[in-house]
């Protein structure tokens, strides 16, 4: 597919152009293709190609648009997390959990006001990519992650070109938005645990929901509060005027826990928002001999020194010895951990 077709596609599939912008532009979009056509590049040079891990979940489904696709959801988030062996309470480092299944996650600078928040694409070429703002929090990071994932595992036939908004009651006729955001929902805050929960605090469902029981389940699942009550009208727990109770009695839901101390796994350091797995394959050709420093540059799209300054974070092997990929070497405790 040509850049220009994938961009149409793009921008007919961006369901925040009903309202008011500014909207992702074509340029915009063609850099994002451009960036994303370098990492298949990488992908190429070092593994001979886009290596994905199909989910035997999706697959073994069924996953008509004209079935049951809130239950279709929930089995697909649940059987994912069985498959990635994810232990109850929080999903830590979902970007980095979806790229190791060959999926390319990419932050980018979005512009300012405008309604996007992410999206996703398949090309034959560079594979599936999902991309988001770079500017979200971590919570809201994570569920567009798990959206646009959900997306990827179950609108395959043919595969869907989509940039997304946050939730949005207007879309409900679109059952594949409706399907991507329970599978969310569901990934990040699994039936079987908000349940376990709710046990065991004693909590009597059909009563009114407490504000320290949003915030407890905030923290729990290291989600943000929209989340939280997303999740709960989708178990029925709730309604909209129980949601207008909360929002409005004694002041309102109480303050979101900060989450961004949460031990995740340290982060590289770079001034812009660009993969990690992204820059490990770029160290791991610059270690092999593939490319040099300027080639480097040129694919982080930076100059030497910061280039120089970024491969100095990795330990490298002798080339001729054949060795794996080079790891990241340890940071001091004072360097901030995030691309973002």
């Amino acid at each position: 597919m040509t850049d220009d077709a994938l961009i149409e596609l793009l921008i007919a599939g961006d369901h925040t152009r009903t309202g008011p912008g500014p909207h992702l532009s074509p340029e915009f979009l063609r850099e994002l293709v451009a960036f994303v056509t370098r990492y298949a590049r990488l992908e190429k040079m070092l593994a001979g190609g886009t290596r994905v891990a199909y989910s035997p979940s999706a697959l073994g489904l069924n996953l008509s648009i004209s079935g049951d696709i809130l239950g279709q959801a929930e089995d697909l988030a649940r059987l994912e997390r069985v498959r990635f062996k994810l232990p109850n309470g929080p999903i830590l480092d979902i970007d980095q959990l979806i790229e190791a299944q060959g999926v390319k996650v990419v932050p980018c600078r979005f512009p300012v006001g405008t309604a996007a928040s992410g999206g996703f694409f398949f090309d034959a070429e560079l594979g599936p990519c999902i991309f988001h703002d770079a500017a979200l929090t971590i919570p809201q990071r994570d569920y567009v992650v798990a959206h646009q994932y959900g997306h990827f595992l179950a609108d395959f036939e043919p595969y869907i070109h989509t940039v997304c908004g946050h939730p949005n009651p207007a879309l409900v006729e679109d059952m594949r938005e409706v399907r991507a955001h329970q599978f969310a929902l569901a990934f990040l805050m699994p039936r079987v645990d908000v349940e376990a929960y709710q046990k065991a605090i004693g909590l009597e469902l059909g009563n009114e929901i407490p504000r320290e029981f949003v915030q407890q389940l905030q923290v729990y699942f290291a989600v943000d509060n929209e989340v939280v009550l997303w999740r709960l009208l989708s178990l029925g727990w709730t309604d909209a005027a129980g949601i207008a109770t909360l929002l409005s009695k004694d002041g309102g839901l109480l303050p979101e826990i900060d989450l961004e101390q949460i031990d995740r796994e340290a982060r590289l350091v770079y001034s812009k928002p660009i993969p990690e797995r992204f820059i490990h394959l770029v160290a791991s050709a610059f270690g092999r001999g593939m490319l040099d420093l300027e080639d480097a540059a040129e694919f982080l799209g930076t100059d030497l020194n910061e280039a120089q300054s970024v491969l100095e974070q990795f330990h490298f092997e002798d080339p001729a010895a054949k060795e794996p990929p080079p790891k990241a070497a340890e940071q001091s405790s004072g360097a901030d951990p995030s691309l973002n």
